[in-house]
């Protein structure tokens, strides 16, 4: 009987210390929740508040801890694919986004990772959505608490203080969609714009949308009337055409971007010429999170020969999720044609200007002026202008003048001093 009596002690002695605790979902009610504090230097910890873990890592640039589970996970279900930290930011101003990364590995070995994002101090779920990552058995998790650009690579090295209560695995969230287009593009001639897609200029013709290698799923959808593709599980997404596009007598290219819960993913564009092997990935930045971003690159940037582009990639630094395009086109400056009237009877001067802008034409008319920024919004209009045009609200750079004159239109490029 005694010896019965120490063998159930030493049974529940040993359920008590390893038990069944280091499982997901992961509630922090027990000391065999804490994850193991690695590599963010001294002052940094993670330690037991209160039924939550705080993970404080003091300004290091690798902010990370892990947690080896007592019986492994998998990301491959639907149903099961989405980790949810609920944390509560102590150091973060209100409106103020962090991002955060979540990785799931076998041990020290094979992982795959992904990142989420939280917005101001109040306490909130933040969720990592992995896709179809795989049937792996996963057995250890890994956190970065404040992940993305800054004084480390990828790594930001800003001072982290969190209280974080629970974390669980479950099914995909609710999808968030744009709730309106991206800002449409100015008026130009056909001669200036080579569009890949925008219904805001007539498309270039491909050979493959998404062709059999391109691992996106991608659809087109309407929002505000406006058509939008919608990739899902966006490792890269490709568009084809073998005959070759000629860029070279383009200056810009334009993108539009949208990913619903993905903030600080390095985005890029990469252009290839399958001729000659040549390819160059043009950086667009990094993902915000639920709001369009619009970019422009100046194309004297980009090093290989652009004259034969046969392979245009939009390529993602993360896999299997979910982003939106809009307004993909390359342009250049208007150019004079036959039918642009300001080239010969319409003068803007003085270029670059600074305060103001002068007008002069052949005609008594008077001009109707829309200026843009080089994302296309508009930021400044005048209607009935005679001669002169006060151009002192705007920012040094360069603006597009949208000018017309009857019937006549025409668009000339500005730069402000």
């Amino acid at each position: 009987t005694f010896n019965m009596k120490k063998i159930t002690l030493l049974i529940t002695l040993f359920i008590a210390t390893t038990g069944f605790s280091q499982t997901l979902p992961l509630d922090f009610s027990d000391d065999n929740q804490l994850f193991t504090h690695i590599g963010a230097g001294d002052g940094g910890s993670v330690v037991m508040e209160n039924g939550k873990m705080r993970f404080n890592g003091n300004g290091q640039a690798y902010d990370q801890a892990y947690l080896d589970l007592a019986s492994t996970f998998s990301l491959f279900d639907v149903q099961n694919n989405t980790i949810t930290v609920t944390m509560e930011p102590l150091l973060v101003a209100d409106g103020e986004e962090r991002v955060h990364l979540i990785k799931a590995s076998i041990g020290a070995g094979a992982d795959v990772e992904i990142r989420g994002s939280s917005i101001g101090s109040a306490e909130q779920d933040v969720t990592f959505n992995f896709g179809v990552a795989g049937a792996n058995d996963w057995d250890r998790i890994w956190i970065f608490m404040d992940f993305g650009p800054g004084t480390s690579g990828e790594y930001n090295g800003i001072v982290t203080d969190y209280l974080i209560s629970s974390i669980t695995l479950g099914e995909d969230p609710p999808e968030v969609v744009p709730t309106n287009a991206a800002t449409a593009p100015i008026a130009r001639e056909a001669g200036d714009v080579i569009s890949i897609f925008s219904d805001a200029y007539t498309d270039v013709a491909l050979g493959e949308v998404d062709p059999d290698w391109s691992p996106a799923t991608v659809e087109t959808i309407t929002i505000d009337g406006d058509n939008i593709w919608k990739l899902t599980g966006c490792d890269f997404f490709s568009v084809t055409q073998y005959a070759g596009i000629d860029f070279s007598e383009m200056e810009m290219m334009h993108i539009d971007f949208f990913t619903p819960d993905v903030a600080g993913l390095a985005v890029g564009v990469k252009l290839v010429d399958t001729v000659t092997s040549a390819n160059e990935i043009i950086s667009l930045g990094n993902t915000v999170s639920g709001a369009w971003t619009s970019v422009d690159v100046d194309l004297s940037t980009v090093s290989m020969d652009i004259s034969n582009i046969t392979q245009i990639l939009y390529d993602p630094s993360s896999e299997g999720q979910t982003h939106y395009i809009d307004n993909f086109y390359f342009y250049r400056a208007a150019t004079a044609t036959v039918e642009d009237f300001a080239v010969n009877t319409v003068k803007m001067y003085p270029n670059p200007a600074k305060g103001f802008v002068n007008f002069s034409s052949a005609s008594n008319e008077a001009l109707d002026v829309a200026v843009y920024d080089m994302l296309g919004k508009e930021v400044l209009r005048a209607n009935a202008v005679q001669s002169q045009l006060n151009i002192s609200s705007l920012n040094p750079g360069m603006y597009f003048v949208n000018m017309t004159q009857g019937s006549n239109v025409s668009t000339k490029k500005l730069l402000v001093n």
